[in-house]
């Protein structure tokens, strides 16, 4: 899977596999995201903090060449406009999309769902039936956007975001 294009309201949607040329684009729609979405229920303290600490450069280099990672980003006018990373855990034999994040200003352009369908795409390559993902219990939004893409949840887990604590729904959607 290299590149794929789509078009939607007459502006080209380009979807690559990132590079490290896309790192500090990704870290942008990261934080933006991040603060968009979770300032409500965690410190920007803590948003800050976690990102500094889980998407630095130098982390990001290291993800981009693991071999059990692939990331994908969404391209509008050159601009870096989401960021998609999988990533497989052998132990479990399960791909997870560790994050799929879209810039504010490009959410209800179909990106997301684009992403999710290269998440199905990697699954299939890997001859798995299902495609996992985490969403914050308190991100109600996505949590409801997720079930609207066919994503069960069947637990919940503690996850840490510099020091607030946070409920984390775990699901996955069968891919045919």
């Amino acid at each position: 899977m290299h590149s794929q294009m789509t078009t939607t309201m007459h502006t080209p949607i380009i979807y690559r596999e990132w590079t490290p040329e896309d790192f500090e684009p990704v870290r942008r729609v990261l934080l933006e995201t991040w603060l968009a979405t979770y300032s409500s229920f965690i410190p920007e303290d803590d948003i800050h903090s976690y990102f500094s600490q889980t998407y630095s450069v130098d982390r990001l280099a290291e993800l981009c060449k693991s071999p059990s990672c692939k990331g994908y980003v969404a391209v509008v006018n050159d601009e870096v406009v989401a960021f998609e990373r999988l990533q497989f855990n052998d132990e479990e034999n399960r791909l997870y999309i560790s994050c799929v994040y879209v810039l504010p200003k490009s959410q209800g352009s179909g990106i997301g769902h684009h992403l999710l369908r290269l998440a199905e795409d990697m699954a299939r390559i890997l001859e798995l039936d299902r495609v996992w993902l985490g969403v914050m219990v308190e991100n109600k939004s996505s949590v409801e956007w997720y079930k609207k893409f066919g994503f069960t949840f069947v637990q919940e887990e503690p996850f840490l975001m510099g020091k607030t604590n946070v409920q984390h729904l775990i699901g996955y959607k069968t891919v045919i």
